[in-house]
Order: C-alpha cells, then sequence, then structure tokens
C-alpha cells in the first residue's frame, strides 16, 4: 500500500466550499478510480514551517493499492479537469503540495 499526502490551500474565504467539494465530490471521485482505496481530509494545524512557506488549509491522505501507483496517478491525471472529476474554483491550485510515499518498510505496535 502506498500512500499520497496532498497540502491543499482554499482560496480567500472559501475553506468551507473547498472541505465539502473535498468531502462530497473529490474524495468520491478520486476512490473510483482503480487503485485509490481510502481517502481522508484532515485540517492543517502547522507545527513548525520556513519562513514563506504556504499556509496549507487541509492534509488530504489517499492510499493507493499495487505495485506500481504512477499507474494509477496517470490514470487519475486523465480524469483531473473531466466531467468525472471536476476541480473546484476554490482551490488555489498554484498553492498545492502532492507526494507520493512508496512503501517500503512499515512497522505496528
Amino acid at each position: 500500500m502506498h500512500k499520497m499526502v496532498v497540502l491543499a490551500k482554499a482560496a480567500a474565504g472559501r475553506a468551507e466550499e473547498l472541505a465539502r467539494w473535498y468531502d462530497e465530490q473529490h474524495i468520491p471521485d478520486l476512490l473510483a478510480v482503480p487503485g485509490f482505496v481510502s481517502g481522508e481530509r484532515h485540517a492543517v494545524f502547522p507545527v513548525k514551517a520556513p519562513e514563506g512557506t504556504t499556509q496549507w488549509d487541509f492534509m488530504l491522505i489517499y492510499e493507493i493499492a499495487g505495485d506500481n501507483p504512477m499507474t494509477v496517478l496517470a490514470t487519475m491525471g486523465g480524469l483531473m479537469g473531466t466531467e468525472k472529476m471536476p476541480v473546484s474554483d476554490a482551490l488555489e491550485s498554484v498553492h498545492t503540495l502532492s507526494v507520493v510515499g512508496l512503501s517500503r518498510y512499515r512497522q505496528d505496535n
């Protein structure tokens, strides 16, 4: 299982609208893409950030199954901005940061 973490910023005064879009539209749309198995949205509470870093509103964590998450992400990328996966204008996409963690090690208590 791989993880994709997305840090997102809402347009000024539109955080609630963006939260609804993630919960009601975007996360369900992503979970319809084969390979995406879970998605969750969190509010961001910065603990330590370098000066000048974007102050994100949300952190999204997605789980991606399979050996090659890049194939899943390519499928998702082909759908972004279409009627199957519309993008909200409440999202300041120029400030979005997305990273994928490729599973290599896991330890549980």
